[in-house]
């Protein structure tokens, strides 16, 4: 059993600050890619529209255009603020000094430059979402609390995309997904997939025998079983295939990584990460390094529920009504990762969502 924790608020000045370096960095991060000139456009697709940013002609050359995201008041409010650049990134510094010094969770300094790489290639504009521990980092900012530190630490960076965003963007990073991270580190490696050794499973830091930090690029797995890799344009990589992935991906949030001048990235919405880790938990094989990742699953959700179950119950309530709501399977597996909780836990998730 796991057991509660007490939550601790931190001052609403700190989550104002963070929602506003996620709202500067993500601005930011149009005005760089605007500052050679251009123009933005609009495409529609299948009755929704979708901006591009279309780079100048050089030299006879029209490079390709770039995506923005879909229609809505983020993109068209950051497509009027494209000013002073430099000084705006001096002010994304000092505020992510800021927020470090209230205790924050930050990237360590690897992850922090993978991120920073990734951003700046157009990975989480093309909807890539840092999934796993990098991505709880998000949560105590964004949600007005402290979680424990150590639930956070993490020694790899989990990315994924669904593969009709991969497919359908007109749109990719320009670079294939290893030549981004050798940029970052030259010892990083791609690890062929034991199947096909034409395919790439994961991408590692290796220092002789010993791996010091890996990369891996997950996607989801819908309907029948098929092999565990597919590749994904967008990200010129190829992503595992894994169950119940979909659920964690779907309306995923704009976020900030405490790294440098801030690094723009999207992770999970935090009722969708917690009730995901929830029900994983109980799919890890029986070794001793996966049941120690299952206790870890089991320590976020906890400590995300009830967050969420005091601070925001209706979203808690609809994401676990949409999770049950996918069949008899999703049912089964959702309610048999309950007994894990602690009691108190247990009941406040039953609280919240009736």
């Amino acid at each position: 059993m796991l057991h509660a924790m007490p939550i601790e608020h931190i001052p609403v000045s700190i989550q104002t600050l963070y929602a506003d370096l996620t709202d500067r960095a993500w601005s930011g991060d149009l005005a760089e890619l605007m500052a050679g000139g251009g123009a933005a456009y609009s495409r529609e697709v299948r009755g929704r529209l979708y901006w591009y940013w279309q780079p100048p002609t050089v030299g006879g050359v029209r490079p390709a255009a770039k995506y923005l995201g879909a229609d809505g008041e983020n993109v068209r409010a950051r497509l009027e603020d494209l000013r002073g650049v430099a000084d705006a990134k001096r002010e994304r510094v000092a505020m992510v000094a800021a927020l470090r010094g209230a205790r924050m969770p930050t990237p360590d300094a690897l992850a922090g430059a993978v991120l920073g790489a990734l951003s700046a290639a157009g990975a989480f504009r093309l909807r890539a979402v840092v999934v796993g521990s990098v991505a709880f980092q998000s949560y105590p900012p964004m949600l007005g609390v402290r979680l424990p530190e150590a639930m956070a630490r993490t020694g790899d960076v989990d990315v994924a995309e669904f593969h009709s965003i991969a497919m359908a963007v007109d749109d990719d990073l320009g670079e294939d997904f290893l030549t981004l991270l050798r940029a970052v580190d030259r010892r990083f490696v791609a690890v062929p997939s034991p199947l096909d050794g034409r395919k790439t499973l994961r991408y590692a830091l290796r220092v002789g025998l010993q791996e010091l930090f890996s990369v891996d690029v997950l996607s989801p797995l819908r309907g029948p079983d098929r092999p565990p890799l597919t590749y994904l344009r967008a990200l010129r990589a190829h992503g595992q295939l894994l169950r119940f992935l979909d659920f964690l991906l779907y309306r995923e949030v704009n976020a900030v990584a405490l790294h440098g001048p801030g690094v723009p990235i999207n992770v999970p919405a935090p009722e969708r990460f917690a009730l995901h880790k929830l029900l994983v938990s109980q799919f890890r094989a029986e070794t001793a390094q996966s049941q120690t990742k299952s206790r870890k699953d089991l320590a976020q959700a906890a400590a995300l529920i009830r967050v969420l179950s005091q601070d925001r119950p209706l979203e808690l309530k609809y994401a676990w009504d949409e999770l049950r709501a996918r069949g008899p399977s999703w049912r089964r597996k959702a309610d048999a990762s309950l007994p894990a909780l602690d009691d108190d836990v247990r009941r406040s998730l039953l609280d919240a969502v009736g």
